[in-house]
């Protein structure tokens, strides 16, 4: 996939933030995107930008099926996820806490489960967004209580990354020739919807602004219109074509994490 010209991508939570900046990106780099979200007053400006919008809920695994049969996608985007109350654990109801997994997980499983049993067309990637909460425990410079606030936030984000190998275990094993790989966000997004609500929450317990706790933890912000930018050079460089999980910084070239 060295050009991305009359290639077809469907994008999840394609209306707003991150999922939008992918929209963006993919049509100035010549591919037909097709964007789902649930709003449909939201979807309006993927479609000023050029995108076909469904309104839909991508947790619906029938519709999931059916856009992916109907579209025929070169590229899935699985970016569709939910809100989340950032309490500490002692306040957390279980609607909350599972909200990521009702909804990012949920749509995780509609979307990788319509890619292999359309089956997609060999040599199509299914590009799962995660997060970098999900190294948390893993690597020494996320600490547990820089997340204390996330409910299962973290664990569903790590799921759906487990998800993506699972996924291709199926692929190599039914010859589907499907790439299922990671999108992984490793600094939070003031830009965005949810990045803010969480820089929010914990720049008040640190008594300092929004903008202050990000420089403070990351240094440069991270802008959607990056990753937006880089998963269109992902898509297209050969040195990214059998990765499975790849990490996005301030500045930084795309960063392999998991081969």
């Amino acid at each position: 996939m060295n050009d991305l010209t009359r290639k077809h991508a469907i994008i999840t939570g394609g209306s707003e933030g991150l999922g939008l900046a992918m929209v963006e990106a993919l049509l100035a780099h010549g591919a037909s995107v097709t964007a789902i979200a649930r709003n449909a007053g939201k979807l309006r400006a993927a479609e000023r930008a050029g995108a076909t919008a469904i309104a839909g809920d991508a947790t619906d695994a029938a519709l999931m099926s059916h856009i992916v049969a109907q579209g025929q996608p070169d590229i899935l985007i699985l970016n569709a996820g939910a809100r989340l109350p950032m309490v500490p654990i002692d306040e957390q109801t279980w609607d909350g806490f599972s909200a990521a997994w009702n909804t990012d997980v949920k749509a995780g499983l509609a979307g990788i489960q319509a890619a292999l049993n359309t089956p997609m067309k060999p040599g199509s990637r299914v590009l799962v967004m995660s997060s970098g909460a999900a190294m948390v425990l893993s690597v020494p410079f996320i600490q547990p209580d820089s997340l204390r606030l996330s409910g299962g936030y973290i664990g569903a984000k790590r799921m759906l990354w487990f998800m993506a190998h699972q996924a291709n275990v199926v692929s190599r094993e039914r010859r589907l020739g499907l790439n299922f790989q990671v999108l992984v966000p490793c600094q939070l997004m003031g830009a965005t919807a949810l990045g803010h609500a969480a820089a929010s929450a914990y720049a008040a317990i640190e008594g300092v602004s929004v903008g202050e706790h990000l420089e403070k933890l990351y240094g440069p912000p991270l802008h959607p219109r990056q990753i937006g930018e880089q998963v269109a050079e992902l898509l297209t460089d050969q040195r990214y074509e059998k990765g499975v999980a790849y990490g996005f910084r301030a500045g930084s070239d795309i960063m392999p994490l998991d081969q």
